[in-house]
């Protein structure tokens, strides 16, 4: 055992005491059937078969989500995978369950405790195991690497928030990247800041986000025909504002009365992050003079009265066919610092993007996007105003800057079935194939 690894043992030992205390409180949660898997104890899985065998590892919903996309694209390389994918989080686990659980073993990932990750990996013996995002966890990476399992980092992320507490155990976390056979990372500043903690270079490479995997190709035509009908636009611009959360009413409804200034004839589309807020947006319309109606008072046959301005979305599953019917989009969640929202989504349709100064859960997207010249960065809401007149003053040039961001869309779609290509390559040194 090398010397970090020991002295974080050393430190970790006293957790390791409290974990009967774990155990009583998965119970009093109502969770007695992850007690067991939490250590280890995979009794509810098949042992490991004849392989070829892989692990990935997600931590909750979103990577979830990375899993799927990997997944599918790897059992479209190699059929014969026996997949076994782990989740931190008990959303995660529920997710997973329900997306991979007819094809995939499910299973709650295992604490750090060094008998925990024996007891796992000698239930699941995987020939390739796959962190996906930045799962750094120095006992069981060790432990699997000492028996011959290959290790991948997939979809690597080190965000500005936690790079600076990797950086203070910097010694650890070099040895733990190090272990890694590839390092496949989401952006650049991922790749050098993963470098800067240690991994060698010449293993880290850029492969784009697999979470955006598919997204050209769920930006369907078919999409638009019920939202057209139900808006019956008749040649107005659609603004729409999707997944906008409380505290972003003011500027946004001020940005859009700013635009009907010079184009009376605009639309805007409200999509509230939670659908039980749409009250509050409409009740803000109607202090500002807005005429507003609900989504849920249109259909075909009864479409939007020719006097409403802005229409709030009070129902889940609208937003995608929206953005692909608007000149140009908003990305709420990001002038209140609530950490932004998919940019991506109005991109794969060749829509030109606009989002606060909040965007930390989506950087990597709303910095390729910029990049290309496809996102804007808009402070408050007369920047927003500011942003949707040019847009809507030169639709030629818009169109330009949506088309760049789906060529972006296009580029990044292609991660997860690099992703797979770097396992089944793995497999295949690995003799398993």
């Amino acid at each position: 055992m090398d010397p970090g690894l020991l002295m974080y043992n050393l430190v970790a030992l006293p957790a390791w005491g409290l974990l009967p205390a774990v155990g009583v409180g998965l119970g009093l949660a109502g969770r007695w059937g992850e007690i067991g898997p939490r250590l280890g104890l995979y009794r509810h899985l098949a042992p490991a078969g004849p392989g070829p065998r892989v692990w990935l590892q997600a931590v909750s919903v979103g990577e979830v989500g990375v899993a799927q996309a990997v997944a599918e694209e790897l059992w479209r390389l190699e059929p014969r995978v026996e997949l076994t994918v782990s989740a931190s989080t008990v959303k995660g686990l529920e997710r997973a369950r329900q997306v991979l659980g007819q094809k995939a073993l499910v299973a709650p990932f295992p604490l750090e405790a060094p008998w925990a990750v024996a007891a796992a990996w000698q239930r699941l013996r995987p020939q390739v195991y796959a962190s996906l995002e930045t799962e750094i966890w120095p006992n069981q990476l060790a432990w699997f690497e000492r028996r011959g399992t290959a290790l991948l980092l997939l979809n690597g992320r080190l965000s500005p928030r936690s790079f600076p507490r990797y950086q203070k155990v910097r010694p650890l976390v070099a040895a733990a990247l190090r272990r890694f056979r590839v390092l496949s990372m989401i952006s650049p500043e991922d790749a050098r800041r993963a470098v800067l903690l240690g991994a060698p270079a010449q293993r880290v490479r850029v492969d784009g986000n697999a979470k955006y995997a598919g997204l050209t190709e769920r930006a369907r035509p078919e999409l638009l025909a019920g939202p057209a009908a139900m808006l019956a636009l008749g040649g107005r611009p659609l603004l729409v504002a999707g997944s906008a959360r409380s505290g972003e009413e003011g500027p946004v409804l001020e940005a859009f009365q700013e635009v009907l200034a010079s184009h009376p004839m605009a639309m805007l589309a409200v999509a509230p992050r939670h659908v039980e807020r749409a009250p509050r947006w409409l009740l803000a319309c109607a202090q500002r003079g807005l005429l507003a109606q609900r989504w849920t008072e249109l259909s075909s046959t009864a479409p939007r009265r020719e006097a409403t301005q802005v229409v709030v979305v009070d129902v889940m599953g609208q937003l995608l066919g929206l953005y692909g019917l608007a000149k140009a989009a908003f990305l709420g969640a990001s002038l209140v610092p609530l950490g932004g929202q998919n940019p991506m989504e109005p991109a794969a349709w060749g829509v030109p993007c606009l989002y606060g100064p909040s965007m930390e859960d989506f950087a990597d997207a709303a910095q390729a996007l910029a990049q290309a010249g496809a996102g804007q960065t808009v402070s408050d809401g007369p920047a927003l105003a500011r942003a949707w007149r040019e847009m809507l003053d030169h639709p030629a040039q818009a169109s330009a800057q949506g088309q760049a961001g789906r060529r972006v869309v296009a580029a990044w779609s292609g991660a997860a079935a690099t992703a797979a290509s770097l396992i089944v390559e793995q497999l295949d040194r690995q003799g398993a194939l």
